[in-house]
Parts: structure tokens; C-alpha cells; sequence
């Protein structure tokens, strides 16, 4: 019957010890999430005059974003004039030369051939030739045909295949395309016009 009585309080005695223990955690964690809610409160009161204040102080660095404007060197390199004046006397030979008549001709390779970088032959060509390389290129092409062809009477009757190659043109239709585009007609429709002009003259 003792045996029963003590079995009994032990039992009593964990029972209300898990009760306080069970209140005890409930109150803490109550208690915590009392103190973030008030440290989120404390967070978003004052967040807007800061957003405020960092808005503010953003505001003046915007003038440094203006200065990036400093693009204006990539539209005019600096050049020395002594390499600008080397460059534009080896175009000059370059063109004298028919050197565009070369198939492998690219802006790469003739930067090689001048001694000098693709931006600072691409920028002379554009400040002197007032041209695009491949605008420029296509052009001396062009007119070495529409030359030849004007001012050589055998050379009126060679093959468009021909012009094409004796240019630097790596394909037939290309160098169509191309001189079409120049010259607003077909290199054929512009043999034909010149061989008229000559009849008639």
C-alpha cells in the first residue's frame, strides 16, 4: 500500500513539473516574440527618414555618372600626331599600290602590316577617309573596277567572275552585291551602259 501511495506522489509530483515547465517555455516564448515585433516596429519606424537621407546623399553623386562622358576619347583617340601623319602616309601608299586588291585583306591584317592596332586604324580611316573600314575597302575595290572598265576598252568585254577576283572579291556574288550598291547598277547593266556610251562616241 506504501509501495502505491509513493508511486502515486512521484507521479503527482512529474505531472505538475511539466505543467511549470510547459508554462515557464510558453511565457518565454511569448516574451520573445513580443521583443521582434518590437524590434521590427523599432526597424520601420525610422525607415523612411533614412530612405530619405540615402535618397538625399544618392542624389549628388549622379554629377561623377555625368562625367563618364569622358566616351569623347573613343571618337577621337589620342593619336600623336606623329603616329596619325605615319599612318595616313601608309594608307596612302596602300592605296597608290592597289594593296586592296588583296583578297585577305581585313582590318586586322593591315593593322599588322602598318605596325599599329585595329582602333587606331579603324579611327584614322574614319576621321580621314570619313568611312567605316569595310565601307572604305569596298570602295577602292569598286572604283579600281569602274576605272579599268571606263578607261580600258579590252577590259569592258572580261567576265564579272573576273572583276570579281582582279579586286580582291573572295566571291562573284559579293562583289554584285556590293557594286550594285555603290554605284546604284548591276556590273553587268553598267558594262552594257558603257559599251553603248562607246558605240555612240
Amino acid at each position: 500500500m506504501e509501495t502505491w501511495l509513493i508511486i502515486s506522489l512521484i507521479v503527482l509530483a512529474i505531472i505538475i513539473l511539466g505543467l511549470i515547465i510547459y508554462f515557464i517555455s510558453k511565457k518565454t516564448k511569448q516574451s520573445t516574440e513580443i521583443s521582434t515585433e518590437e524590434i521590427n516596429s523599432v526597424k520601420e519606424i525610422p525607415s523612411e527618414p533614412i530612405k530619405e537621407e540615402v535618397t538625399n546623399k544618392i542624389i549628388p553623386p549622379t554629377p561623377p555618372t555625368e562625367v563618364i562622358i569622358e566616351e569623347k576619347p573613343m571618337n577621337n583617340l589620342s593619336i600623336s600626331s606623329k603616329t596619325e601623319n605615319d599612318l595616313l602616309r601608309k594608307l596612302e601608299l596602300f592605296e597608290k599600290n592597289k594593296g586592296f586588291t588583296k583578297k585577305d585583306i581585313n582590318l586586322a591584317s593591315l593593322s599588322k602590316q602598318f605596325e599599329t592596332n585595329t582602333k587606331y586604324l579603324s579611327e584614322i580611316i574614319k576621321t580621314h577617309r570619313q568611312k567605316q573600314f569595310n565601307s572604305y575597302l569596298n570602295e577602292l575595290r569598286v572604283n579600281y573596277i569602274v576605272n579599268r572598265l571606263q578607261n580600258e576598252p579590252k577590259y569592258i568585254n572580261t567576265k564579272v567572275s573576273y572583276l570579281a577576283s582582279d579586286c580582291g572579291f573572295a566571291s562573284h556574288s559579293t562583289f554584285t552585291t556590293t557594286f550594285t550598291q555603290i554605284m546604284n547598277e548591276s556590273p553587268s547593266a553598267f558594262i552594257k551602259r558603257i559599251k553603248a556610251e562607246q558605240k555612240n562616241s
